[in-house]
């Protein structure tokens, strides 16, 4: 089959590979649509070998594992691909989805940037998703960081009276201000640096954006809520500015959600958290039923965000233009 595979420091290059093996408690699908995410591109930086990324995905099910209930060949879904370890408490107790030492899709093993994909535990409404009618495959393809977005945001909890601010208008920021909209918040503030995604933003709901590499990000998020601060940070950027910003931004008793992938160390002074009785909250995981009802209903939508498409064969140009392009923001493969 064909399929996108790492040969160094961003170098894509698509070439033919052996056709996925079926495993008895896996399922193979033929791939339709599958997104480049921001985790795959820390990655792209880094010398790798043989890597074939693609964890965002939707497709038709064609092979399933004689151990495999409740899923058919012909099934329209999208999934989440893991590998559990076998050894682990949690894999002893027979809950291989909450294995402590996980191979994860694209990653440690093959994923969707090819024609076809391995999932090795398909357990439908757990990891395989059916979807329903009225989502197509692009859509599909964007439920899994949608459902991070979803998964963050209900963990802050938020109130309809209340004011949050995103800091990092990528996918994930962009779709939490879509959750965020959905739940009615009152007051939405989205703090990003490129122009398409802060236009992308207020498509969204935001409230209120700042273009942060123009403005003071803090100053304007005061401004807009006078001078109190919000009481919920959604912090998506992963980086030392943004935390701070986000320690200095909420108000007394606030929570900060820390959602971005933090490339380096923070370095930081706990005392203005502990002043402010700030709850600083880690946010690692997803609600794919959310996402896809969330989708459905229209209450949240992806075409906003795919803002390029390629084929596979273009595997390499589609990886420059998510990194370089400053109009890209979701980058999608489509294979129909």
């Amino acid at each position: 089959m064909k399929a996108a595979v790492m040969h160094g420091i961003k170098e894509i290059r698509t070439e033919t590979v052996p056709d996925p093996v079926l495993e008895p408690h896996g399922v193979i699908i033929k791939v339709r649509a599958c997104g480049i995410c921001g985790s795959d591109l820390h990655v792209y930086k880094r010398d790798e070998q043989g890597t074939i990324f693609g964890h965002e995905f939707s497709g038709d099910v064609v092979a399933v594992g004689a151990q495999v209930k409740g899923i058919t060949p012909g099934m329209r879904v999208t999934a989440v691909g893991f590998r559990p370890c076998g050894k682990c408490f949690w894999c002893s107790q027979g809950k291989g989805h909450r294995c402590s030492d996980m191979a994860l899709l694209g990653y440690q093993f093959p994923g969707a940037m090819a024609e076809y994909v391995h999932v090795p535990f398909a357990v439908p409404g757990r990891t395989v998703f059916p979807l329903p009618e009225e989502l197509s495959y692009e859509e599909a393809a964007s439920v899994e960081p949608l459902s991070i977005s979803y998964f963050s945001v209900s963990r802050a909890q938020p109130k309809p009276e209340e004011s949050v601010a995103v800091l990092g208008l990528g996918v994930i920021g962009l779709y939490a201000v879509q959750v965020l909209k959905s739940l009615g918040v009152a007051k939405i503030v989205a703090s990003g640096r490129r122009e398409a995604r802060l236009r992308a933003a207020a498509l969204c709901g935001a409230d209120v954006t700042i273009d942060a590499a123009t403005q003071d990000a803090t100053a304007a998020v005061m401004a807009a809520t006078a001078k109190m601060g919000v009481n919920t940070v959604v912090e998506c950027a992963g980086m030392q500015a943004t935390f701070d910003q986000a320690v200095a931004m909420a108000r007394g008793g606030g929570k900060i959600m820390l959602v971005g992938v933090y490339e380096q160390p923070l370095t930081w002074d706990p005392l203005p958290a502990i002043s402010k009785n700030l709850s600083l909250i880690g946010c690692l995981g997803g609600n794919f039923p959310g996402a896809i009802e969330l989708l459905r209903s229209r209450k949240a939508s992806a075409q906003p965000l795919i803002t390029h498409r390629f084929t596979l064969d273009q595997a390499a140009e589609a990886f420059r233009t998510q990194l370089q392009d400053p109009g890209a923001i979701k980058v999608m493969f489509t294979m129909d």
